[in-house]
């Protein structure tokens, strides 16, 4: 069987990618089909992988494209809930993209050897992302980096978490845009969104008669408004 040429990552995935640290271990965590984890692999990235998901059917199409791209020895698979069945030893980078952010939160909930400085957590959230800003920053993470990508005309953000109580510190825009700066297309791409969404979100308060709630959203969506003039 001839070698298979390698995937393109999409630009949410090749964004997760990036924050993976070279040479480490990694579990992805509702890996699906394997991909950001056989792509780390074949470029040399990381030392070893899991693949890890909580369906037998997405890990029989992991397992497939593991042996497809010839990576048996760098990447395993593995049936969890979340990271139940991952042990501490086994990663040092735990890539958790394309779910929501409440399912986010009750992973990371259950799995109290993630308060581990070494550790990263790279999370890449659907939905509910302010909630999940705020869960991290409540429970002693912090974000050291967040970026954002646009694939398929939509804007999502990602961030490399570590334990880091002392740097968990927030701002008032914090739940909304994270980390971000408006230095990239993308990132302007994601503040916009979130704008639109807070003047959506306050216009209905409004319609219900809670104009004190309404105005501080509008007065949110202005502060980012202004950070992106400010920081272009």
């Amino acid at each position: 069987m001839g070698l298979h040429p390698l995937f393109t990552l999409g630009g949410r995935l090749q964004l997760c990618a990036s924050m993976a640290r070279p040479g480490t271990a990694l579990a992805d965590i509702g890996t699906d089909h394997a991909y950001l984890p056989i792509w780390l692999a074949k470029q040399g990235l990381v030392s070893r992988a899991i693949a890890a998901d909580i369906r037998p059917g997405p890990l029989q199409s992991a397992q497939q494209n593991i042996r497809r791209y010839r990576v048996e020895e760098l990447v395993s698979t593995r049936l969890s809930d979340g990271l139940e069945a991952i042990f501490s030893i086994e990663a040092d980078d735990i890539v958790i993209a394309g779910m929501g952010g409440e399912m986010m939160i009750q992973i990371i909930k259950n799995a109290s050897w993630l308060r581990d400085g070494e550790k990263r957590l790279i999370l890449q959230p659907m939905t509910s992302v302010p909630q999940l800003r705020e869960f991290l920053a409540g429970e002693g993470f912090a974000v050291l980096r967040e970026q954002a990508a646009v694939e398929d005309g939509y804007a999502y953000s990602a961030m490399q978490v570590q334990y880091a109580p002392e740097k968990a510190g927030t701002d008032s825009l914090y739940p909304y845009i994270g980390k971000l700066d408006a230095a990239t297309e993308d990132n302007r791409a994601y503040m916009r969104k979130v704008i639109a969404q807070l003047e959506k979100k306050a216009g209905g308060l409004a319609v219900s008669g809670r104009q004190e709630e309404a105005a501080a959203l509008i007065r949110t969506a202005e502060q980012i408004n202004m950070k992106m003039k400010r920081e272009r």
